[in-house]
């Protein structure tokens, strides 16, 4: 199974419940960001940028739990910043396991041999690690030597000991698909327990020439599809397809809304046009078919994960042989 059958369950009994209630927005993630600082400056990360005067800002527990409850969302990703380094995290993914939460840990593994010291196994717990090539990429993307040799050992530690891990890898311009493929290789040869792969996405607040346009994105997925196939990557066949330009998604900004010591973040994980106090703002002040549609400049190129495999598995509910494919590859 590409992902647990408990997960599987949960979330198609949430969105069950949605649907009989009549919405047809509602929240699938909840990203949430307890603080923005970071161990590392990566090259990609907007967040550094973004949030420079309230970079050391953090969220208090009590304000995580009620963004959490307020939101409602089966899956909460617990990200930043670096998550290791919020000095309440065993509290706060031990009150998350007790509301029935499944949770994506977002972390470079810098710190991971400390989190598993006061974290055990569960079956709910996810550990996801941003990892965007072997080492002389990788270290070349996180600006600083040494860190992929640092955190591969922790990794294969954190699978021997029963930890459900992930890897999460964005792809830019110059990553190769010979390295891709050796990656892969070699994280299967660990045990881990699968791959997400997403083109690099250009944030608001930067400028460089690591992102790729649209049309390389058709390209370079064309190619990299053929990889996937090969291995145990989480991204879904349907959204493959929209990387490659073979099938068309709209975009569903409302399925993973962001929170963090700001606020609730808006419209969408990559674009900040306000924060708001509460979710219910957030939802009411946003025009979600606006950029549901993508009607906004920013959007040309972005094919992001997050604002996509929802639509694609609103698609999969639509039409018998996506539906089926799907089926194939969740067992495959």
């Amino acid at each position: 199974m590409r992902f647990p059958v408990r997960l599987q369950f949960d979330l198609f009994r949430y969105i069950a419940k949605q649907r009989l209630a009549g919405k047809k927005q509602y929240p699938l993630v909840l990203m949430l960001e307890p603080l923005h600082a970071c161990n590392l400056a990566c090259a990609g990360c907007g967040r550094i940028v973004e949030y420079e005067e309230t970079y050391y800002d953090k969220m208090s527990l009590e304000e995580c739990f009620e963004s959490i409850d307020e939101c409602g969302a089966p899956i909460v990703s617990v990200c930043g910043g670096e998550p290791l380094i919020y000095k309440q995290y065993p509290e706060l993914l031990q009150g998350c396991f007790d509301r029935g939460k499944h949770i994506q840990l977002c972390t470079n593994a810098i710190l991971l041999d400390r989190f598993m010291e006061k974290v055990p196994p569960h079956p709910n717990l996810t550990i996801q690690v941003h990892l965007d090539g072997m080492r002389e990429t990788h270290d070349r993307s996180v600006c600083e030597e040494g860190v992929f040799d640092k955190v591969i050992p922790q990794m294969k530690r954190a699978v021997e000991k029963g930890y459900r891990v992930s890897t999460n890898t964005t792809i830019f311009r110059d990553t190769s698909d010979e390295e891709l493929e050796a990656l892969f290789t070699m994280l299967d040869g660990m045990g881990v327990h699968g791959f997400l792969i997403t083109p690099g996405y250009a944030y608001q607040v930067l400028e460089n020439d690591i992102y790729m346009a649209k049309e390389e994105v058709h390209r370079r997925f064309g190619r990299i599809k053929q990889i996937a196939q090969r291995h145990k990557v989480l991204s879904t066949p349907l959204y493959l397809k929209f990387l490659t330009g073979e099938r068309d998604l709209l975009c569903s900004p409302w399925a993973n809304v962001t929170r963090n010591p700001r606020g609730w973040k808006g419209p969408c994980y990559l674009i900040t046009d306000g924060h708001y106090k509460t979710y219910r703002e957030l939802v009411e002040n946003t025009d979600w078919e606006f950029f549901h549609q993508r009607r906004d400049k920013r959007c040309e190129n972005c094919k992001l994960h997050s604002g996509f495999e929802a639509s694609a598995a609103e698609e999969i509910t639509r039409s018998f042989s996506d539906a089926l494919e799907f089926g194939r590859w969740v067992v495959r």
